[in-house]
């Protein structure tokens, strides 16, 4: 949970600050020697003033975590991070890359909003966790896969802002302790 939380706020901060990140992913993801999360590579990144809906731009990142909506109308928004951190999500909960050709579903997303769709959150989440021996991993999991779904929406205009995004992990953090201190 530490490494989602300290990665939205990185990028709630970038936003506050009117960056997009634009290339979101988990080799992006770094750890120090203190296991404290640096966001890595800004070379793709673009300013994006507060007083714009979007900046038209042709896409740029790494498939498997590119914003469709931003892939198909050229738009990117903050949304656009939000969709990638949506895939991470996923590939922390799930063990799963992003993109994986050797999957039948390649598109770890597309398999993400199918499973959680069909409420069967055993197909992807990482059993290896504890998702079905422990009660609050079982839980957390869960609700990160819903969170997970959300921020994956074809349309940005349903996903979450990643504040929203941030304040969801924490509460699910909290929501983790209250059922493993019971």
């Amino acid at each position: 949970m530490q490494i989602a939380i300290e990665t939205a706020s990185a990028l709630v901060y970038l936003h506050a600050s009117d960056v997009i990140h634009r290339d979101v992913k988990t080799n992006n993801i770094l750890l120090d020697n203190n296991f404290r999360v640096r966001v890595a590579d800004f070379g793709t990144s673009r300013l994006f003033p507060s007083n714009v809906t979007h900046v038209s731009t042709p896409p740029q990142g790494t498939p498997g975590y590119i914003d469709p909506d931003y892939h198909q109308c050229y738009q990117l928004t903050d949304k656009s991070d939000v969709y990638s951190f949506g895939v991470v999500l996923v590939e922390l909960i799930s063990s799963m890359r992003a993109v994986d050709m050797t999957r039948h579903e390649n598109n770890l997303a597309l398999l993400a909003i199918n499973r959680i769709q069909e409420s069967a959150f055993d197909e992807l989440i990482d059993l290896s966790l504890g998702y079905k021996t422990d009660d609050a991993v079982k839980t957390m999991t869960t609700l990160v896969a819903k969170l997970a779904f959300r921020c994956l929406q074809q349309c940005r205009e349903l996903r979450p802002s990643m504040d929203e995004v941030l304040q969801e992990l924490k509460s699910i953090e909290s929501t983790g302790y209250e059922l493993e201190n019971h």
